[in-house]
């Protein structure tokens, strides 16, 4: 059921709540951060993941982003849904589905209209680039973790 505004109340709940983002503190003993970016302001909408790794295990997850409610409601979402889970290190395309599954999926889940799946889509690319960024400096951060 969607309001006069013709969000979902999902979307409502979530774009009302945005604690996920912004910045992430500087990680400290073996956590390490990495990013990914997808989209473009002059697009319409722009994605920055953060996610603090430790030992292929998401501690925290941030965003920045620039794009509607839905935009904005996903991120929120997707940085909740992370936070705690594993990645495997493999395929970041199988680690995201793993972790959180596709954006088809999420539009589902928070009721979004099938026009703004596209914006779900630079989410996933974002997102899936983050992933790419900690299964290349996992080795690298285990390597520096040790004496």
């Amino acid at each position: 059921m969607r309001a006069r505004d013709g969000l979902s109340a999902p979307v409502r709940a979530l774009f009302m709540d945005l604690v996920n983002a912004g910045e992430l503190p500087q990680s400290t003993g073996t956590a390490h951060d990495v990013q990914g970016e997808a989209g473009g302001i002059g697009e319409g909408t722009w994605v920055r993941f953060s996610l603090q790794m430790s030992d292929g295990q998401v501690l925290r997850a941030r965003y920045r982003a620039y794009g509607c409610p839905y935009t904005l409601a996903t991120c929120e979402w997707l940085a909740r849904q992370l936070v705690g889970k594993a990645l495997a290190g493999g395929d970041p395309a199988a680690d995201l589905t793993a972790a959180v599954g596709i954006a088809s999926q999420w539009a589902t889940a928070l009721q979004v209209p099938a026009e703004r799946l596209g914006r779900l889509l630079v989410v996933e690319d974002a997102l899936r680039t983050a992933l790419q960024a900690a299964r290349t400096a996992l080795p690298a951060a285990q390597r520096r973790a040790r004496p």
